[in-house]
């Protein structure tokens, strides 16, 4: 009888596990396909990694454009595909190879002054796992689009 319950049990908890996997491969499946629709729009660029990005604002075209070596001001709001922002800062200031690499990367491609917007793939972004703790504003699950709107302010 104890056997059972153990058996029982067990097959309880590889269901539920099972179907929240399976939650996350939907997720992953409407991130792949938001990607693809969003190639179409007009000014969206795809770089050899996946990393997709939109130019606003070009910036000062004799400007400085920052390298992994150097630290950026920036101003951003980031959201997933769905509307959630889960970040947003006035002023933030940091070194531009302390992002994900998604991030790291469209800083690169901007110069001083730019707007631009970021459109991340998981595997550039957070990944398989996801971020944060599950239920707090910060969380992003697992395969998740990162879609950062970025203000260059300065290359320091």
């Amino acid at each position: 009888m104890k056997t059972i319950k153990i058996l029982s049990l067990l097959c309880v908890v590889l269901l539920v596990s099972s179907c929240k996997q399976n939650n996350w491969l939907d997720w992953k499946t409407q991130n792949e396909l938001w990607l693809e629709q969003n190639t179409q729009r007009e000014g969206v660029i795809t770089t050899p990694t996946g990393l997709q990005y939109k130019c606003i604002f070009a910036g000062h075209p004799t400007s400085a454009r920052p390298d992994d070596a150097k630290m950026v001001e920036i101003q951003y709001s980031g959201k997933l595909i769905n509307g959630y922002q889960f970040d947003a800062s006035d002023e933030y200031v940091g070194y531009v190879n302390s992002f994900v690499a998604g991030f790291s990367e469209g800083l690169k491609k901007m110069n001083e002054f730019g707007i631009y917007e970021f459109y991340i793939p998981y595997d550039l972004g957070y990944g398989i796992d996801g971020t944060g703790t599950e239920g707090t504003s910060s969380y992003i699950p697992p395969y998740s689009t990162l879609i950062f709107y970025v203000e260059l302010k300065d290359v320091l």
